[in-house]
């Protein structure tokens, strides 16, 4: 039974591709042939269902919105005040670097990640001089799809304390979301003093 569907359709198939058709032909070859979705090639059904996961597959990890990544005001999972991405230097208190991410609600656990990596300059000043070092971090983390009322929190990234005992101290990073397709990078920076 199998053989034969399999020669009905295959030559169906067949008379489809040739020319010379009939006008019957020619709409039982258009019953055949499924209408495609040019930008995704998908078929309209096809695109009704798996359109929007695919649209967000290709978007990847994106920021939740635009006071997402960046410095805050306060430590711990609440960003009490948006600084921005960057900040010039912050007056005393307690700050942190966060993300708060909008992930697709598709794939395993460790598909959807990020990458945060830092590099910052301490210049401290002592009565002898001055003496400058410089680090660098780099840590990737796992990010899942949290709902549609919030992202995916990391938080905090960094705690920040300003002043800064060890001396002034200038940051950037970079937070990379690690799509295998399409990388995404969002960077910033910040600063503190001496104490």
């Amino acid at each position: 039974m199998r053989t034969f569907m399999g020669v009905v359709v295959s030559g169906a198939l067949l008379a489809c591709s040739g020319e010379g058709q009939t006008v019957s032909t020619q709409q039982q070859c258009a019953n055949l042939t499924p209408t495609a979705s040019p930008s995704a090639g998908l078929t309209s059904f096809e695109q009704s269902l798996v359109g929007p996961l695919l649209s967000d597959v290709r978007a990847g990890v994106q920021p939740w919105d635009e006071q997402s990544i960046g410095i805050c005001r306060g430590q711990g999972r609440e960003c009490q005040e948006y600084l921005g991405a960057s900040t010039e230097e912050l007056p005393p208190g307690e700050y942190m670097m966060r993300a708060e991410l909008k992930v697709p609600q598709v794939g395993s656990k460790g598909a959807w990640r990020v990458k945060l990596e830092t590099e910052c300059t301490t210049t401290r000043r002592t009565e002898r001089g001055e003496s400058v070092t410089t680090s660098t971090s780099s840590k990737e983390y796992e990010v899942q799809y949290a709902g549609t009322e919030r992202g995916s929190r990391l938080s905090p990234l960094v705690t920040i304390r300003s002043p800064e005992p060890s001396g002034a101290k200038h940051c950037t990073y970079t937070l990379t979301s690690l799509h295998p397709d399409t990388p995404l990078e969002w960077k910033g920076s910040w600063s503190v003093p001496q104490s």
